[in-house]
């Protein structure tokens, strides 16, 4: 069971303020391409950027991922996202052709259906610079999807800061050049996603708020990180001034933190290793099992589906049998 928006189109985009790309086609889109977007592959866009950009602590950071899904004809279904490592070289952006392959290859184990459709980044219009990176997508998909989300730009419609582009060849000055046109695109949800988009939408913490427990938990372990990282700082600095003579030593206060350096567990010792090991080969013995326990299953399927076979090759022999001698074949 799914549930679609309404259809956004290129017409019914606010184009008023929206600035002028010169790597857009004006033309309109008549090839009546359809892009059914999953509310999965918006949030793993979503959480993409806003991790590197707590991580790297840049305010417009450099995202670059893939977009899995079907297509059919024109009808095309993005419903995965994952993300892609890259490199820049003298300025430009330069995707790590070795993983995108490893990536694509451990994605189709799990999603055999899904194919790579195209790529996404983020940005308010596109620029030479992605029409660069599109031209080496197009070693992967001769026709990719290109979603550019804005995530700085305040929405007052019911449109999502969200576009989709699809590339095409117009002849320019006598040359040939790669733009992007504009293509339409709706949200179809199906139960589970819309089951999760509630539970997100609900985990604000607050007074008389339907916070989730998970959200609650992490904020906690957050906050202890985030008082112990303090104390620890001041402790450093309060060494560092002692060093160079720029405060007074207080031996109590040094007796405290050696106390407190002695509490903490040691990573090079003999009990630690072990711990590590048994940690580690219980991960491997879990793997395996788990590998083993496949493989038990396929050749379950295999078994059963062997058996039905032969039975329903036996049924016949025997009903042509009863012809032969003259019984009716029940």
């Amino acid at each position: 069971m799914t549930t679609n928006m309404d259809i956004i189109t290129p017409d019914e985009e606010d184009t008023s303020q929206a600035p002028v790309s010169p790597v857009v086609s004006n033309a309109p889109n008549n090839s009546g391409l359809m892009v059914a977007l999953h509310p999965l592959t918006l949030l793993n866009i979503s959480d993409h950027f806003t991790r590197i950009k707590m991580q790297q602590e840049i305010q417009n950071p450099q995202v670059i991922g893939a977009l899995m899904g079907t297509q059919n004809g024109r009808d095309v279904e993005i419903s995965n996202s994952y993300e892609l490592e890259f490199d820049v070289i003298d300025g430009k952006v330069v995707v790590n052709h070795e993983y995108f392959l490893t990536k694509s290859e451990q994605f189709s184990q799990v999603f055999p259906k899904f194919d790579f459709l195209g790529w996404y980044t983020m940005g308010s219009f596109p620029t030479e610079a992605d029409i660069e990176i599109h031209k080496q997508m197009m070693e992967f998909n001769e026709s990719p999807l290109f979603l550019q989300m804005n995530p700085f730009e305040m929405v007052t419609s019911k449109n999502l800061p969200i576009t989709v582009y699809e590339s095409i060849i117009d002849i320019i000055d006598g040359q040939a050049h790669t733009l992007f046109i504009k293509s339409q695109y709706k949200i179809e949800t199906g139960e589970a996603e819309r089951i999760a988009v509630d539970h997100v939408a609900h985990t604000v913490l607050g007074e008389g708020g339907e916070g989730s427990s998970l959200i609650a938990h992490l904020t906690t372990q957050r906050n202890a990180i985030q008082m112990l990282h303090t104390r620890i700082k001041l402790l450093h600095q309060y060494l560092d001034l002692t060093n160079s003579n720029q405060a007074p030593v207080d031996h109590d206060i040094l007796r405290q933190i050696a106390g407190l350096c002695n509490r903490l567990p040691t990573i090079d010792s003999l009990d630690f290793k072990q711990e590590f090991l048994t940690e580690y080969n219980d991960v491997l013995l879990t793997s395996y099992l788990a590998t083993i326990t496949k493989g038990t299953n396929s050749i379950n399927e295999l078994v059963d589906k062997f058996n039905i076979a032969t039975s329903a090759n036996k049924q016949g022999g025997r009903g042509r049998h009863q012809q032969h001698q003259g019984f009716p074949n029940f």
